[in-house]
């Protein structure tokens, strides 16, 4: 979708959308219809919850949160390197869609404490900001997914031609690593899990004419 946010859909048709965005910071918000919405932190840029269709369960904060039983992990973190007191706290979310793991970072600002990593655990797919000035950047963000070791990466919160404040690009991320896309979409199965090594995956923001 762009920036943070992503439509995530299982085998079942449960919809889960992650951190939507007002279109005041340059993306175009499809018309999604979500049974789960996941709110990293209140900001504009990552609860705009009355863009979504239907009427999703929103899970803000850290903690298991259970839906239609299925487990939402919360793990508190911070959305800078001084324990939240320049930007507040941020909830990174951890949960499984047809055996895959996934944790999406919010806007993560620093490198994991040994308690955040052990609450995550295993991770599949990583949804990591890579754009710096406000969260993690290119290299701290490599730091953790080296930490995590998962097997699909994608990166978030970074510049674009359409993004209407400063980050960085994404490209200091990316050096050295094996790059998949630009792809409109990402589906999953066991085979594109490889255990011997990871890939990036870069998608395009919602609108882009790629």
């Amino acid at each position: 979708m762009g920036h943070s946010c992503f439509h995530i859909v299982d085998s079942k048709g449960l919809s889960i959308v992650t951190d939507p965005f007002d279109e005041s910071i340059g993306y175009r918000m499809p018309k999604l219809r979500a049974d789960v919405a996941l709110i990293s932190h209140e900001h504009y840029d990552h609860n705009n919850v009355e863009a979504l269709q239907g009427n999703p369960v929103v899970l803000r904060g850290p903690g298991r949160h259970i839906v239609e039983g299925r487990e939402f992990l919360g793990v508190a973190s911070h959305h800078d390197e001084r324990g939240g007191r320049l930007r507040g706290p941020n909830t990174i979310f951890c949960f499984v869609v047809d055996g895959f793991r996934i944790c999406h970072l919010g806007d993560l600002g620093h490198q994991l404490s040994e308690r955040a990593k052990a609450e995550i655990g295993e991770v599949d797919l990583l949804m990591i900001p890579v754009g710096g000035i406000f969260t993690l950047d290119g290299p701290g963000a490599s730091q953790v997914v080296k930490e995590l070791c998962p097997r699909i990466i994608i990166p978030m919160h970074y510049n674009t031609e359409a993004l209407t404040f400063e980050l960085e690009a994404v490209d200091r991320f990316l050096e050295g690593k094996d790059v998949e896309g630009p792809e409109k979409f990402l589906s999953i199965t066991s085979k594109d899990l490889d255990m011997h090594r990871s890939k990036v995956v870069l998608l395009d923001y919602h609108g882009s004419d790629r």
